[in-house]
């Protein structure tokens, strides 16, 4: 009876380790999306899915990186769809879905849906400075330009510090020429 349970114990951990968890599909499929083939891409992080066991967080993962890549290949709808699924699965860092979701929601127009779904990241993750960015932009649209000042301000303080910040920012009279070292100023 001794040597039964090893045996016994052996034989029950076979089958996990058979369903392990394979990334090797997704991996693939980012190397395409950042070589810009995004169709290859989502076919193989479509792959992975079917085929990688993947774990709630990895299946949240690769299904945000469809919607990268399917936003990438001018499709934001199916983005949409994307993201979606990934917040769905309640994924640890949810707000990028969000931001995600709401850049595609704005490919299509649909600005209300936009700045929803940055303000739904910003509750998560409030000095978020690429959701108040993305946001600002979002109410540049519907032309509400206090609030895009603000949110630009707000970027500006949370740490963003991007070429199209400090575009904005100039364009606002928040800073001067030179980006480097400059100061929001009139907050």
């Amino acid at each position: 009876m001794r040597f039964v349970l090893p045996v016994l114990l052996a034989c029950m951990l076979v089958p996990a380790t058979a369903f392990a968890e394979d990334l090797g599909l997704c991996h693939r499929g980012w190397d395409a999306t950042e070589a810009g083939h995004h169709q290859r891409a989502i076919e193989l992080f479509r792959a992975c899915i079917k085929e990688g066991h993947l774990q709630q967080a990895s299946l949240a993962q690769t299904y945000r990186n469809i919607g990268i890549a399917s936003r990438r290949n001018h499709q934001p709808a199916e983005a949409v769809t994307a993201f979606n699924q990934s917040i769905a699965l309640h994924p640890a860092d949810v707000e990028e879905d969000y931001i995600n979701r709401g850049n595609a929601y704005d490919d299509l127009g649909e600005t209300a849906r936009a700045l929803a779904d940055y303000s739904k990241a910003l509750a998560i993750t409030p000095d978020n400075g690429e959701a108040h960015y993305n946001r600002g932009i979002a109410y540049e649209r519907i032309r509400a330009f206090d609030k895009a000042r603000a949110d630009f301000i707000a970027a500006y303080q949370d740490g963003l510090r991007t070429d199209l910040l400090f575009e904005r920012l100039k364009i606002y009279g928040l800073i001067g020429t030179s980006p480097h070292g400059s100061q929001p100023l009139g907050q």
